[in-house]
């Protein structure tokens, strides 16, 4: 059996754990964890990082930079 297809797009708010408030990172860098929900996201946030979370709604067509 083969796996459906997931529409990647539907996975638009980006998860970052904050880490350049703290002075642990120049930048902000990469997101930790794509979601298809912010609400979702902003609980797992909370969950790991606290108030250093920060969720981002990706744009129509951005990509996420290597």
């Amino acid at each position: 059996m083969s796996e459906p297809a997931v529409e990647v797009s539907a996975y638009r708010f980006a998860l970052y754990s904050g880490a350049e408030r703290l002075g642990l990172a120049a930048e902000r860098g990469q997101p930790i964890a794509l979601f298809a929900d912010e609400a979702t996201a902003r609980a797992h946030g909370r969950r790991l990082y606290g108030e250093f979370a920060e969720v981002v709604e990706l744009g129509e067509g951005e990509e996420l930079r290597p």
